[in-house]
C-alpha cells in the first residue's frame, strides 16, 4: 500500500473529530439542563413570603402608619458608632417621655438570614440606643416604631456609606 492509498481509506467513525463535536453539543446540553434543575429544586426562594396574602391585606395599615407619623411631623436621625457597634435614634416632634422604647426592623433587599431586629431604650441624653448583634455593611430598609402608636417610619439605610448621621424619612 503506497500512501495515497491510505490517506483515500476512510478513518472509523469513532475516530473522526465531527461525530464527537456533534455529539458533544446535545450532551452538554443535558449537563446543564441537570444542573438547572438541581439549582432551582435546591436553593430556597426567600424573596417570596408563605404570609404573601396576608402581607398584601395588610398594606393599607401600615400605609396609614406611615401617614400618620408624616402628619405628625415624626423625624428619626439614626447615627452609628462603629466603634462601640451601637445604634441611636433620635426622634422629633414627639414627647419622648410617653414612649420609654422603641422597635427598629432592619430587612435585607434580598437576603432575608440577613434580617434582623433591635428594642432601642431610652438614655439619660434623650436618646435610643442599642446594640447591634454584628457589624453592618450595605443597604437595609428600616422600620421604626413604638408598640402603643400608630405611627411607624419606613426608610432605607445604607450601613456602607462612610456618613454616620441618617435621617430616617419615607421611603418614596
Amino acid at each position: 500500500m503506497n500512501t495515497q492509498e491510505l490517506s483515500t481509506q476512510a478513518l472509523p467513525w469513532y475516530k473522526q473529530f465531527w461525530p464527537w463535536f456533534l455529539v458533544a453539543i446535545p450532551f452538554s446540553s443535558v449537563i446543564m439542563g441537570v444542573v438547572m434543575i438541581w439549582l432551582a429544586v435546591s436553593g430556597k426562594d426567600s424573596l417570596v413570603k408563605e404570609d404573601w396574602y396576608k402581607d398584601g391585606m395588610a398594606i393599607n395599615q401600615e400605609l396609614d402608619k406611615q401617614n400618620k407619623a408624616q402628619q405628625l411631623g415624626i423625624h428619626a436621625f439614626l447615627t452609628v458608632d462603629k466603634n462601640r457597634n451601637a445604634l441611636f435614634v433620635e426622634l422629633n416632634n414627639i414627647d419622648i417621655r410617653k414612649v420609654p422604647e422603641l422597635l427598629i426592623e432592619f430587612s435585607h433587599p434580598t437576603l432575608e438570614d440577613k434580617d434582623f431586629t433591635l428594642n432601642l431604650y431610652l438614655t439619660p441624653e434623650q436618646k435610643y440606643y442599642s446594640v447591634l448583634p454584628r457589624p453592618v455593611e450595605g443597604f437595609y430598609y428600616a422600620t421604626l416604631a413604638a408598640s402603643g402608636f400608630d405611627w411607624e417610619i419606613l426608610s432605607g439605610v445604607n450601613f456602607s456609606n462612610q456618613l454616620d448621621h441618617v435621617a430616617l424619612h419615607k421611603v418614596k
